[in-house]
């Protein structure tokens, strides 16, 4: 744990990382996606998975207050301002974390039957 640390305290941004804050710190709407960032950057669709890579860098080792929803109020990424910001964000995370939960529970449930159906034959 504690060499973990240090490598989050002894990180500096890269100037990608500081391209990305300051396009979603910017932003003037609500929230801006995936692919008008990656159209700002002037990269194509293969970058979405570093853009991914780059905004979880920002929050969890950089400490940025990024939060990202998928919902009619708001759709893709945006710096948390406010209470409501907040929010959001942390609201999104939770549905995710919950999906996943769900689909693990699923797999884990296939999982046994499978090992079920091996053992009968």
């Amino acid at each position: 744990m504690l060499k973990q640390e240090t490598l989050e305290l002894d990180a500096k941004m890269s100037q990608e990382h500081l391209d990305v804050l300051n396009i979603i710190k910017e932003c003037k709407d609500d929230a801006i996606t995936r692919k008008q960032i990656v159209a700002i950057l002037g990269k194509d669709a293969s970058y979405f998975r570093q853009l991914n890579i780059i905004i979880n860098d920002l929050v969890v080792i950089f400490k940025e207050p990024i939060g990202s929803a998928s919902n009619s109020l708001r759709n893709g990424y945006f710096y948390c301002r406010s209470e409501e910001d907040f929010y959001f964000a942390k609201a999104s995370l939770y549905s995710r974390v919950n999906s996943i939960g769900d689909r693990l529970n699923v797999i884990a449930e296939l999982e046994k039957q499978n090992r079920t159906k091996e053992l009968v034959k």
